[in-house]
């Protein structure tokens, strides 16, 4: 098999991207300033898992969460970022791309896609309004047969 040199990973990215409605962030900062490469939409990168709001009533925290999602066991790269299932590689130059490589060919081969959607009114924390977010961002798995996700 052929190596593929890190100009052809980038390009291939780029053109992952398109595809997705992405941005390729090469620069980008996730949590508290700290440095990742990712994809973006609406200056989110977006979710793999995503789960319920925490129910303050409940016994404890992971009693108060649920998972919503139906994309099962997502393969991660070693330096995801680990504070948020998101689609972020802690770092920058090319070993945080190369990871972000493996992982965006990862999704696209499991037949990943990204999902924008407007987060209903109903549905918005004043932490999204604060910041200004107004979309979910998702990676969703999609049905091979009839391209319909299974969220």
């Amino acid at each position: 098999m052929k190596k593929i040199t890190h100009d052809e990973k980038l390009l291939w990215m780029l053109k992952y991207c398109k595809r997705n409605n992405v941005t390729l962030e090469l620069q980008g900062e996730c949590g508290i300033g700290r440095e990742c490469v990712g994809i973006i939409a609406h200056s989110t990168f977006p979710d793999y898992e995503w789960y319920t709001p925490y129910d303050p009533n409940s016994k404890g925290w992971y009693d108060g969460i649920k998972r919503l999602d139906s994309n099962g066991d997502v393969w991660v790269p070693e330096n995801a970022y680990h504070k948020h299932p998101c689609v972020a590689v802690l770092g920058r130059g090319e070993k945080a791309e190369a990871q972000l490589y493996e992982w965006l060919m990862w999704f696209d081969d499991n037949n990943f896609k990204v999902e924008i959607t407007e987060i209903p009114k109903e549905e918005l924390t004043e932490g999204d309004k604060v910041f200004g977010q107004f979309h979910y961002v998702r990676m969703v798995k999609v049905n091979k047969e009839n391209n319909e996700t299974n969220n």
